[in-house]
């Protein structure tokens, strides 16, 4: 058994590593204690920048689309080693949904995206959750010009250049592009909103499909971010660890600090092990649907868990590295909708 990821995988995740070691972790204090969110926002924008020159951004976007064609251990490498700083660097990793534009919508959309000129967020979720997209509050009416559309959406991120919007229709769930630029709130009200059937992301009634051949390995890679993520988290709760002195002695030397580390250690080597053989099915042709659903979920788990470890080391507080590092991979949870399916299939798998 091989359990190497060949020349070419190395190159990258050496590319990336140094670049993180070299250019982003110096900054982190900067940007850790500015109280300014500009000069954070310069801050990530140079090392998108940089990231921009050195050919790696969009580097994960499959070729047909414009991006670098990476293959699905390499791109889970690079989100990996890019995700061990708190500095939210952008690489051009998209959601599956931009890939069903129409020829005529991406020169406007998902091109700009792939190349790093737009920014988008996604309206899926609600104030008020829901496990089934049919139980959509927010509603999209057929107008003579298209749809009208009316409701309240969360936002995955509050500054954008347009929103993909998640409604329901007559027809059923159905995807809008919304150009609407993002004001830095977290929650689209959407009021008699005119959206032209120009505007629609695949068929009507059809949301639900959009991307599927992609998300499988979207989840994948996005699991290898927060992988990185508590790889970090790790490498800081160990150095405390290692540094810190209480009633006169190392805090390593006690039992429950030991349990902690060796916790959080076996975790992440485990899931490490769960996303680089789901990378792997992937890059071979396997179906990896569950397999994608699965190491998602863990995925999120391990990170709540390293979270709270990380609380209990240090003596009940969140170190401020921490917080962000949790912030940044937890932007793509895990909803119940995926714990669900991951049951559904589990459960059906192990009937007789």
């Amino acid at each position: 058994m091989d359990f190497s990821f060949g020349e070419d995988a190395d190159i990258v995740r050496q590319t990336a590593h140094e670049f993180v070691r070299r250019d982003l972790l110096p900054q982190e204090p900067r940007f850790l204690n500015s109280k300014d969110p500009a000069e954070r926002a310069t801050i990530a924008e140079a090392a998108t920048g940089s990231l921009k020159e050195m050919g790696l951004y969009s580097a994960g976007v499959p070729e047909v689309f414009g991006g670098g064609g990476l293959g699905p251990i390499e791109a889970c490498l690079l989100a990996g080693e890019l995700s061990r700083t708190i500095i939210p660097v952008e690489w051009g990793e998209l959601t599956p949904v931009l890939y069903e534009c129409s020829d005529a919508q991406k020169p406007g959309y998902l091109t700009p995206i792939v190349q790093g000129s737009k920014r988008y967020a996604i309206a899926f979720g609600e104030p008020e959750p829901f496990t089934d997209p049919s139980r959509m509050v927010t509603t999209a009416t057929p107008s003579q010009a298209g749809y009208v559309l009316n409701g309240r959406k969360l936002l995955s991120c509050p500054d954008f250049d347009f929103c993909l919007v998640f409604a329901r229709a007559p027809e059923g769930p159905t995807c809008f592009i919304v150009d609407q630029p993002g004001d830095g709130k977290t929650e689209l009200v959407l009021k008699n909103r005119n959206v032209g059937l120009e505007k629609m992301v695949g068929q009507p009634g059809k949301a639900q499909q959009l991307g599927r051949k992609w998300f499988p390995l979207t989840r994948i890679v996005r699991a290898s971010a927060v992988m990185g993520a508590c790889d970090r988290l790790l490498e800081v709760n160990a150095q405390y660890a290692h540094d810190w002195n209480s009633l006169g002695r190392p805090i390593h030397e006690r039992a429950s600090i030991q349990r902690s580390v060796a916790d959080m250690a076996g975790d992440i080597e485990a899931l490490r092990w769960l996303v680089f053989h789901a990378a792997w099915l992937a890059a071979e042709g396997k179906k990896v649907e569950y397999d994608s659903m699965l190491v998602k979920l863990q995925a999120q788990r391990v990170l709540t868990d390293t979270v709270n470890r990380s609380v209990r080391i240090h003596g009940g507080t969140m170190p401020a590295i921490a917080e962000w590092l949790a912030r940044s991979a937890s932007r793509n949870g895990a909803a119940d909708a995926l714990r669900f399916a991951v049951s559904r299939e589990t459960i059906t798998r192990l009937l007789p």
